[in-house]
């Protein structure tokens, strides 16, 4: 008989993110292993639908409302109580606002969260938002077999960092992709490329980085990939400005890409930066994935993104939100060797496929025994 596992989070594919594409890729491979999984999300939009993914079955409920990013919604509580007394394992990825009444319903079941970041605080509603959540979280974590986070550096600096001590939590990366063998098809002759992938919401610092490039030389052309329109996150750029350096010939819109287009982007840049601002963004799968595929990183001095350039020393930290040390550490990094072969003996042997499936897959192996 196979070994049940009910995935909980916020939203599933179709979505693109760091944290839906890291659940997805372990919920496949979960199911490689001989495992039932189900999914228990959120639908973007309608009806709540049921559907099969890559042999994941994927409950997705309708949302009753939103509150900031957080989206609610009862069919979560009404999945938990049904498979309360299912035999099984549940896996929880954080932030989800109803975790602590989840962790409740489902309380005799042994269970693996994976912490994902805090949410940032500022200002009166924010910070608002935030403790509640974290009020939910801790409820979670206590009643869980298994906490994992995506560094040690983020655990020892988020706010459950007590907790995460208490429980003894787990360092395992997140899933990233090897996007080694691409093909420079977006290179720009006579220009140095330095470039973003992702979409530019309020964390992930896209007017610091065009504050950096008025300091650099105009032979610097910033590529973008991902979408500029249509999110439903508030969006974190001077949408005016970019038009403008746009028309001015500094900065390019790729838009969406593909999957089978991303490695090719990777491959046409002399430079991938990574200027996030706040706690949304804990490791940046992307710029392991764009050093897989030989390209050099800058990102931010951010408890665990920074931690990936620390261990392999494929590039350079630059201060967050400092738009002078940004375009100081993107010269540094243009003008500099570094050893590609000794980052991708790092890379192979602690972040890339399959190490931190095959670390889940220890852990959940772990939780089926106790």
């Amino acid at each position: 008989m196979k070994h049940r596992i009910d995935v909980f989070l916020q939203y599933y594919k179709p979505h693109v993110s760091g944290l839906t594409n890291m659940a997805a890729a372990l919920a496949e491979d979960m199911v490689r292993q001989g495992n039932e999984v189900h999914v228990h999300c959120v639908a973007k939009s309608g009806p709540s639908i049921e559907y099969v993914e890559s042999g994941v079955t994927v409950h997705a409920y309708r949302r009753n409302f939103s509150l900031g990013r957080g989206n609610f919604s009862s069919g979560f509580l009404r999945a938990a109580w049904r498979v309360r007394k299912k035999p099984g394992t549940t896996h929880f990825h954080l932030p989800l606002p109803e975790s602590g009444l989840l962790g409740w319903i489902l309380r005799r079941r042994p269970s693996v969260v994976t912490y994902q970041c805090d949410a940032p605080s500022g200002g009166v509603t924010m910070s608002l938002m935030a403790r509640a959540l974290d009020i939910s979280h801790r409820s979670l974590i206590r009643r869980s077999t298994v906490v994992c986070t995506s560094s040690a550096d983020y655990a020892e600096h988020s706010r459950l960092h007590r907790l995460f001590a208490r429980k003894g939590s787990m360092a395992v990366p997140a899933t990233s992709e090897d996007r080694r063998g691409g093909v420079a098809r977006y290179a720009v002759p006579g220009r140095r490329q330095i470039g973003f992938l992702g979409r530019p919401t309020s964390e992930k610092g896209i007017d610091t980085l065009m504050d950096a490039l008025d300091l650099l030389p105009s032979d610097i052309l910033l590529t973008l990939a991902g979408p500029l329109e249509g999110l439903s996150e508030r969006v974190g750029y001077d949408r005016a400005r970019l038009e403008e350096l746009i028309s001015e010939g500094r900065v390019r819109s790729l838009g969406f890409l593909a999957e089978n287009e991303i490695a090719d982007f990777y491959a046409s840049l002399d430079l991938f930066v990574l200027p996030s601002t706040n706690s949304f963004e804990a490791f940046g799968i992307v710029q392991v994935e764009a050093m897989s595929a030989g390209t050099p990183v800058v990102a931010s001095d951010l408890p665990g993104v920074r931690t990936i350039i620390q261990t392999t020393g494929f590039g350079e930290v630059a201060n967050t939100g400092d738009s002078v040390d940004l375009a100081r550490a993107i010269r540094v990094a243009l003008e500099s060797s570094y050893d590609k072969e000794s980052a991708r003996k790092i890379l192979d042997s602690v972040y890339l496929s399959p190490r931190p499936e095959l670390a889940y897959r220890e852990i959940h192996m772990r939780v089926r025994s106790n």
